[in-house]
């Protein structure tokens, strides 16, 4: 399988509200698992299929990675159907590459979803896994975690993220020259 290329904000997609999946076939898994194969190797703990360029209702998420283990999770249409408590944590995004911020949400959670095989899910999660799945979940709305900052940290948040693009299309830039000139 094949590395998906990542959607960087300030793309569109990432503020498009997702459609749901309607037929889950071949094609859907075999995208599941793509996902799961760019998450790992950019060293997320999730991903939205927006973010690699899929207007579709389908969450990657392993919290679990960060302890070393593996609990692959694949959500199909996942909705929050009950929520408790307020809980804050830095959290990054790949899409938002070298950026983080806190950010406050719900400490628990009950998802109802589906599986890459079509079956039903019905759980409650809470600690990363909660942060994991409403963080992801927000993608398939057209909301990013910049979006749950205030106005004054977002805009800091927004401008630290931009002075890095810059610099990262500076060193493109160097290495395209270097590349032409054989250096």
């Amino acid at each position: 399988m094949a590395r998906l290329p990542l959607v960087l904000y300030p793309d569109t997609i990432l503020r498009t509200q997702c459609a749901d999946v309607t037929d889950i076939d071949q094609t859907l898994v075999d995208f599941g698992h793509a996902m799961a194969e760019t998450m790992y190797l950019s060293n997320g703990i999730g991903l939205a299929a927006p973010q690699v360029a899929r207007n579709i209702r389908l969450i990657t998420v392993d919290v679990a990675r960060a302890e070393g283990e593996t609990a692959l999770m694949h959500l199909v249409n996942p909705v929050i159907v009950d929520s408790h408590g307020r809980t804050t944590y830095e959290e990054g995004c790949l899409s938002f590459p070298g950026i983080s911020a806190e950010v406050r949400r719900k400490d628990q959670i009950h998802v109802q979803a589906y599986d890459l095989q079509g079956a039903e899910l019905d759980f409650d999660a809470d600690g990363l896994l909660s942060i994991c799945i409403q963080h992801e979940l927000d993608h398939l709305n057209g909301v990013t975690f910049v979006d749950r900052l205030s106005p004054v940290k977002k805009k800091l948040v927004l401008r630290q993220y931009l002075k890095i693009r810059e610099e990262d299309q500076e060193d493109e830039s160097l290495a395209a020259i270097r590349a032409v000139h054989g250096e």
